[in-house]
């Protein structure tokens, strides 16, 4: 295949993950997990030997430096946790999308060399 459509076909895969990326809303940076916790009462059935505890939601994220977690309300969980995935894909979109830059870059190296006249040629 010609360097010229070797391009052509890099800079569509450029443009169609320039559209996926930017159509992307609804993100949310961190991690989502369901975890136990003990509650911390006595006559809790979590506090009975062999018991994982009560289902807690969360998310958790680094800001400034530091980890954050946020418990999160039943009615929330499910948007966040697409959200988090939709963030995921979002990261992923644009790893991509350096990687085919990257490519850009060098096919167009490529056609610079052939294509280029050296002043001593001319």
């Amino acid at each position: 295949m010609s360097t010229h459509n070797e391009i052509k076909k890099v800079s569509a895969r450029i443009v169609r993950l320039v559209e996926a990326l930017i159509s992307t809303n609804d993100m949310v940076r961190g991690s989502y997990s369901i975890v136990h916790l003990r509650c911390g009462k006595a006559t809790c059935r979590c506090a009975k030997p062999g018991q994982k505890g009560h289902v807690c939601t969360r998310i958790t994220w680094t800001a400034n430096g530091t980890s954050r977690t946020k418990t999160l309300r039943e009615e929330d969980r499910e948007r966040l946790r697409k959200a988090v995935e939709t963030y995921r894909m979002f990261r992923r979109g644009r790893r991509q999308l350096r990687t085919q830059e990257k490519l850009l870059e060098e096919l167009l190296d490529k056609h610079e060399q052939a294509f280029a006249n050296n002043p001593d040629k001319i």
